[in-house]
C-alpha cells in the first residue's frame, strides 16, 4: 500500500478507493518474512531492502527491521539492511529504524516545487515534509541518504537542475532515474523518457 498515487507507479484511476488490496490476514507476518529472508541469507544473500508501496505504512515496521537485523550471512556478518521510502513518515520513524538496525534509506523525490510535487505524487504532502525526513534520517545515522528522482519529459525535467543544485553540496546522493515501463498500469510512453546521457548533458552544460 502507499499514500501516494504517482502516475508512473500507482495511478489513482487504477488504485482508487474501490481498489481491493490484500486483506491484513493475507499479508505475510513479520515472522514469515524473517523466515523467508533467513533462507535467502543462508543461500548467500547479503543485503535486504524493504520497499513497497510505502513500507513505513506497515505498523511497527521497526520490529521487522529488528528481526532482520539478527540475521547473519554465511560468513557470520550482519546482513545489510536498507529501505526505500517516499519519506513522508521518515522524520517520525528515523530514530526507531536506526535503533532497530536499519543502515540506510533511499528516498523518492521527483520535484522541489510544491505544486509540481503534489501533481506528480497525486498527494497533499509538501516537499518540506520529505526534505525534513531526509535530514532527520541523515542526522540519526541512516547515512548516506540516497535520493531518487524519476525524470519524465514535459512533466518534471525542468526540475533536474534545481534538484542537482539543491543536493550538490549536501552529504546526500542524488540519483536520476530514467522513466521505466513497470507493467500495464502506468501508461508508459517512450516520448516521456529522458535518457541518462541527456540528463548528464544538461547538468554538465550548467
Amino acid at each position: 500500500k502507499c499514500n501516494f498515487r504517482c502516475t508512473y507507479c500507482m495511478p489513482r484511476e487504477i488504485f482508487g478507493p474501490e481498489h481491493e488490496f490484500l486483506a491484513q490476514k493475507q499479508l505475510l507476518s513479520f515472522e514469515e518474512i524473517t523466515r523467508v529472508a533467513s533462507l535467502a541469507v543462508k543461500m548467500g544473500v547479503r543485503k535486504i531492502r524493504l520497499t513497497g508501496g510505502e513500507p513505513l505504512l506497515r505498523r511497527h515496521i521497526e520490529d521487522l527491521v529488528h528481526m532482520l537485523a539478527q540475521l547473519r550471512t554465511v560468513d557470520g556478518q550482519p546482513v545489510e539492511l536498507a529501505m526505500t521510502t517516499n519519506g513522508t513518515l521518515l522524520a517520525a520513524k528515523a530514530r526507531a529504524l536506526k535503533q532497530a538496525g536499519l543502515q540506510r534509506v533511499t528516498v523518492s523525490l521527483d520535484a522541489l516545487e510544491d505544486a509540481r510535487f503534489a501533481h506528480l505524487s497525486d498527494s497533499k504532502v509538501s516537499v518540506k515534509q520529505v526534505l525534513d525526513g531526509i535530514e532527520t534520517a541523515s542526522a540519526e545515522g541512516l547515512f548516506p541518504v540516497k535520493v531518487n528522482m524519476v525524470v519524465r519529459k514535459g512533466l518534471n525535467d525542468d526540475q533536474i537542475l534545481p534538484m542537482a543544485e539543491y543536493f550538490r553540496h549536501s552529504p546526500h546522493i542524488l540519483r536520476f532515474i530514467e522513466y521505466m515501463d513497470v507493467g500495464n498500469s502506468n501508461g508508459w510512453n517512450l516520448t516521456e523518457v529522458i535518457t541518462g546521457a541527456e540528463i548528464v548533458s544538461r547538468i554538465s552544460q550548467n
